[in-house]
């Protein structure tokens, strides 16, 4: 009987709402995600094999007219995005819009109460590496986002989690190579060693993926000045980590707040 409940238990865990996931091609999961966040309410399916396919819809479940913008489209946004940098699956058939962000009265839209709005779109197991480039994405947790941003008012935003498994070798350093091979530059050294020797721990941040780069971070708080840090930027390429710049900022903790 024991057995029985265990076995059951898991199968929950596989397929209940908002549970991780390990996923390789060729082994098929589907999730459901369903979210309740300032009057809108998010229901989510998300099957997940060579591609991560997705089906989505939210509705106004606030009793009230939702008012959003839909200059640069219906701000329902779905992407998925590495957990531990700025990596962004391809969206199969999905084209960069160019649009220029003005306010227009005329651009307001209304969303009635119980109106429902849906989408569907399916991503690759890849990423965008530089003039159309694309590599396979590397394997770890990534995690799904959901969006809407309503005018005036905070955007809805929810998140599932992911393990993706990748059957191809990745052309890219992962995030982790690539803050060691940052590490393992001189001028990167005598910076950390330098805040060390202050007893400033250091930190790193998400390393963020564009073109053809890697660009990896690290930041120090000042020891007499907390509200302030010292921040290192090392760009390299995401195939060979070969460094390209190093530039280095003071910011406050709160413009790095904002700009994570």
């Amino acid at each position: 009987m024991k057995k029985i409940v265990m076995f059951l238990f898991l199968l929950i865990m596989l397929t209940g709402c908002g549970s991780k996931s390990q996923s390789v091609p060729g082994n098929l999961i589907t999730l459901t995600h369903d979210f309740e966040q300032n009057g809108l309410v998010l229901n989510a399916k998300i099957t997940i094999n060579k591609n991560i396919k997705v089906v989505a819809s939210i509705t106004n479940n606030s009793g009230e007219t939702i008012v959003y913008n839909d200059r640069c489209s219906i701000p329902f946004k779905i992407f998925v995005q590495k957990e531990d940098a700025y990596s962004l699956l391809i969206a199969i058939g999905e084209k960069e819009v160019v649009c220029v962000d003005i306010f227009d009265p005329n651009d307001l839209k209304e969303m009635e109460p119980n109106e429902t709005l849906e989408k569907e779109i399916t991503f690759k197991r890849e990423v965008r590496l530089s003039n159309g480039q694309s590599v396979s994405a590397l394997s770890g947790m990534y995690d799904v986002y959901f969006s809407f941003q309503m005018h005036g008012k905070e955007r809805f935003l929810s998140t599932l989690p992911l393990e993706l498994v990748m059957d191809k070798v990745s052309e890219i350093l992962t995030v982790d190579q690539a803050k060691a091979k940052a590490k393992e530059n001189k001028e990167v050294m005598e910076w950390i060693e330098e805040h060390e020797k202050e007893n400033m721990s250091i930190e790193s941040e998400d390393a963020i993926l564009s073109e053809g780069m890697w660009t990896v971070m690290f930041h120090s708080f000042h020891k007499e000045k907390d509200d302030r840090l010292d921040r290192i930027i090392i760009n390299m390429d995401a195939r060979s980590g070969d460094i390209k710049g190093i530039h280095y900022e003071e910011l406050s903790k709160e413009a790095l707040e904002y700009l994570n």
